[in-house]
């Protein structure tokens, strides 16, 4: 939604590219982005970055179909996107070379949050709350352990060409706690309690501890409020035609309905 993509092609080949560059108030760095590219096309789970510049980057073209908000929810599909996370944790990472940011997810919020107190925005009442809330995540993750994560997980830049998983858009990507890319497939497909269930279980091998859950539902919590933030920021700056207030004003519902399961189930107990 903050993206514009194209299919080019020449006499032989096709090709996608992407407009983008540096986007200071995304947190988005161009040159992170390509090299982070670079290493998903190493692991073998993303396209090929043909060419690059400060404002665009074109990539090989891929056979395939976008997952589906619905198809996304499908127990096969599920699994086979609990085993890309675990390359991105165990591959792509040892492929990361040259300027690499760790575009960490605590730092993101408050960044946001400080870009946004700087603008006349209406949820200037809301912003103080939403460092507390940070500043308690955070707190429990300090020792907590840290992988590479894609940290995007949206239906759209999952692709699937019959045979494997490709994924696109690594511009959030960075260093993070372990279960927040299973935290952010949740949030950014509003996979039901059931789902959220399956794909732990998946990503154990079984049984769920009663901490690994509270850390989860703690970081979909986090990534929840990173995507308020960005909604509201995408009203300030961004061009696009979308109705960047309804996805704010819903993001902001799910937030404190998920604060407040949050809170309810585990920190009461």
């Amino acid at each position: 939604m903050s993206n514009d993509s194209y299919l080019a092609s020449d006499d032989n080949n096709k090709y996608v590219v992407k407009i983008g560059g540096n986007r200071e108030h995304y947190g988005v760095v161009n040159s992170h982005e390509v090299e982070a590219s670079k290493a998903g096309y190493r692991a073998g789970i993303s396209p090929k970055v043909i060419y690059t510049d400060d404002s665009i980057l074109i990539f090989q073209y891929i056979d395939s179909n976008e997952i589906t908000f619905e198809g996304i929810r499908e127990k096969e599909t599920l699994k086979r996107i609990v085993s890309l996370i675990k390359i991105i944790q165990k591959k792509v990472v040892n492929y990361l070379e040259g300027p690499n940011l760790s575009i960490g997810l605590f730092q993101t919020i408050k960044n946001k949050i400080t870009i946004l107190k700087e603008r006349n925005t209406p949820y200037a009442d809301k912003f103080n709350n939403f460092v507390k809330d940070c500043e308690i995540f955070e707190r429990k993750y300090e020792s907590h352990e840290i992988v590479f994560a894609h940290n995007d997980f949206y239906f759209k830049n999952i692709l699937d060409d019959g045979k494997k998983l490709w994924l696109v858009d690594w511009e959030f990507s960075g260093f993070n706690p372990l279960l927040l890319d299973l935290a952010n497939l949740s949030r950014s497909n509003e996979l039901s309690e059931e789902e959220d269930d399956f794909i732990l279980e998946e990503y154990f091998g079984g049984t769920v501890t009663k901490a690994s859950k509270y850390k989860f539902q703690e970081l979909k919590c986090a990534s929840i409020l990173k995507g308020l933030l960005w909604g509201m920021i995408s009203e300030i700056f961004s061009e696009k035609v979308f109705d960047y207030k309804s996805y704010t004003d819903r993001m902001y519902a799910r937030y404190i309905e998920q604060l407040d399961y949050f809170k309810k189930i585990y920190v009461k107990n």
